[in-house]
């Protein structure tokens, strides 16, 4: 910002002005009574405010000082999504999960997680073959429901994100130290202090150095990642060799680990799925890809197919090694190796072990300062946070959610971050799922209110079935634990079996109301999700039910890190990006603002040009070259914004309806 003053200089990196804050914002001066109602007013509006394609790709052009570099292919990013989910998903949950929860039966729980993450990953990838944008979840959302639902659910995963970069991260210390022939406490320090903290300094620095490796761009960053995920998978392929010729069957009796029940089964589950959450950093990353309509859907699927077979393998290698009640939770592989006699073997486990712990964390620290960047160039926290240096990186938001999970790291054992994971992830996939039915069922001003209403109760009665089935399931009445966590019939178990079976059906006749009584209004052009509605459906059910197994802590840490992002919007964010669309409304880029969900705008008028045998293509160009381009000057002059957005409509009224652009505005 050459010859920029300092007001001007906070202003571009906090998106507004102490006036406009209060202008704006509250209304002040108060000249007439219902300036006093400005901020509520402000409140409905923004509520159910969409935000087109266009407006969204326009913002990350002009927010992140510049654009990303596009640098990745069908291969670096098939490996970006590997090697971060084969690190703490497969060395350090896995003997937690089964000697507390399942025993043997741990890989059904992986296989049931990774069910999820399928029906997910089709969804996420028509979004982001749809909207090539950083941002992902947040971008997908906020074009369909509305930003504040987008803002809930996108804050509640990048915080999921850091805590499951701190629980990967806390599995390289122990497995160092088998590496270093110690004990895997070894590098650990007792800090007994208030509560008392066991110190993890390599967690921390681990971090710390691949934060900076980020720095050095995209391209260098997901070329490490390729080379160290090609050795990890060579040594995963000798762990599941090696551990299928020293297994034991007998090992395997019980089947499920005494005391429990299916209902540990799928709390593992619920556990792991934090395991499957790659394919959504891959997804985070679609603004540095050099095709993403040709390479995202089969980095994404490829990924977690790959993932879910060596998953489900290393799982049974682990229960056919080692009984359940002498498993170790900190090396739990190495420790396996150790116990059947093949000591050599462990160092071999434990290198693997440190590549994949790295490359996890390495990628959930691009993941979410990706998910991060992009909301904040939607104004949902100070713009600075995305601004990108010189070599493309948007190096703000790295180093927040870098030095976010070392902290975390440094103080916080795996087993207490493990069932703080995984609940913020569910709801985004659950949410993302009912976008998709959202976007594929609904367009502004060409869907009757008729249809919409057919729309609105199938929906419900799909989410409404899933939960019943869910409460049926979780209820105490009908499974209750004793003093030895042991889950025995309580004094509705009789009626459980059929009220399931009522739910279950209810719930398959739902998903084929859905397909034959709601049109469906809008088909992307380049990649859909197959079986429509049947896996955005089954992905509502399923991610329901898996939110059904967390405990009570995880539900507490989400409603309150709720409450604070809620703060963080009325007081911020809901300001700070309505000051935002003056800026950008003397341009035709304004968001749409709806009691409905609104689509692009763009990809309506294609429909109507499609029907009516123009070329859509052409159609667009002929809409961008209409595009006005004068500017807002409300950030130069925040008394202005009357002015500009009169301007703003008389020039508007000037062109003529059948020739104005349609960016922003629906229909």
């Amino acid at each position: 910002m050459e010859g920029a003053t300092v007001n001007d200089k906070l202003v571009d990196a906090f998106g507004f002005s102490g006036w406009q804050y209060l202008h704006i914002g509250l209304g002040l001066p108060w000249k007439k009574p219902s300036d006093a109602l400005a901020f509520p007013k402000l409140m409905c509006k923004r509520f159910f405010l969409t935000k087109s394609v266009e407006y969204m790709t326009q913002s990350a052009a002009e927010e992140g000082k510049a654009p990303l570099k596009k640098a990745l292919n069908r291969v670096s990013l098939t490996f970006l999504g590997i090697g971060f989910m084969l690190g703490a998903g497969i060395f350090v949950s896995p003997g937690y999960i089964a000697q507390q929860l399942t025993g043997p039966a741990l890989f059904i729980s992986y296989l049931v997680a990774a069910f999820s993450a399928f029906l997910s990953s089709f969804c996420y990838a028509e979004f982001t073959v749809d909207m090539p944008l950083a941002g992902a979840a947040y971008n997908y959302i906020s074009n369909t429901l509305g930003e504040v639902i987008a803002w809930i659910t996108v804050s509640n995963l990048i915080l999921e994100y850091i805590l499951s970069n701190a629980a990967a991260v806390r599995g390289f210390a122990p497995y160092l130290a088998l590496l270093c022939n110690q004990d895997s406490s070894y590098f650990l320090i007792n800090w007994n202090i208030g509560p008392g903290y066991i110190l993890d300094f390599w967690a921390f620095g681990v971090t710390i150095v691949v934060t900076i490796l980020l720095q050095f761009g995209i391209s260098e960053s997901a070329n490490v990642n390729s080379v160290i995920t090609i050795i990890h998978l060579f040594l995963m392929a000798f762990i599941i060799i090696a551990g299928f010729v020293m297994g034991k069957k007998e090992n395997f009796t019980p089947f499920i680990r005494q005391g429990s029940s299916w209902h540990g089964i799928f709390n593992g589950a619920a556990i792991s799925f934090f395991s499957y959450i790659g394919f959504d950093a891959v997804a985070t990353t679609a603004e540095e890809q050099i095709d993403p309509a040709r390479d995202m859907p089969t980095a994404i699927i490829g990924a977690v197919g790959t993932v879910t077979v060596i998953y489900t393998l290393m799982s049974v290698v682990l229960s056919l090694m080692v009984p359940n009640d002498m498993i170790n939770q900190n090396a739990t592989y190495a420790s396996a190796f150790e116990y059947v006699g093949l000591d050599w073997a462990k160092y071999v486990v434990a290198a693997g072990a440190l590549m994949g712990i790295t490359t996890t964390t390495l990628i959930g620290v691009l993941g979410a300062s990706r998910i991060l960047a992009g909301c904040t160039r939607e104004r949902m926290l100070p713009p600075f946070i995305s601004w990108v240096n010189s070599r493309q990186v948007p190096y703000v938001s790295t180093w927040i959610i870098g030095i976010s999970s070392a902290v975390i790291a440094l103080l916080t054992p795996f087993a207490d971050l493990a069932n703080m994971i995984s609940i913020g992830t569910f709801i985004v996939f659950w949410v993302v799922a009912i976008a998709l039915l959202f976007k594929r069922s609904y367009l502004p001003n060409v869907t009757s209110r008729r249809k919409f209403y057919i729309l609105l109760v199938n929906l419900f009665a799909v989410i409404g079935f899933s939960l019943g089935f869910t409460l049926v399931w979780v209820l105490p009445n009908y499974q209750e634990s004793d003093y030895q966590d042991a889950y025995v019939e309580g004094a509705d178990y009789a009626k459980q079996k059929p009220l399931l079976i009522a739910m279950g059906v209810l719930f398959v006749a739902s998903c084929f109301s859905f397909k034959y009584t709601v049109a469906v209004e809008y088909t992307p052009a380049k990649y859909v999700a197959p079986l429509f509605p049947f896996i955005p459906c089954v992905s509502i059910f399923v991610n329901l039910f898996l939110l059904g197994q967390l405990d009570q802590k995880s539900y507490l840490r989400f409603g309150w890190w709720t409450v604070a992002a809620m703060g963080v919007y009325y007081s911020y964010s809901m300001i700070a990006g309505e000051v935002k669309d003056l800026k950008y409304e003397a341009r035709d880029m304004l968001p749409t603002v709806h009691v409905l969900p609104a689509h692009d705008s763009l990809a309506l008028q294609d429909v109507k040009d499609s029907r009516e045998g123009v070329d859509g293509d052409a159609a667009l160009q002929g809409h961008q070259q209409l595009k006005r381009s004068s500017v807002s000057t409300l950030a130069q002059h925040p008394g202005a914004g009357a002015t500009a957005h009169e301007s703003s409509r008389q020039q508007r009224a000037a062109v003529p309806a059948s020739n104005r652009p349609s960016v922003g505005v629906s229909g």
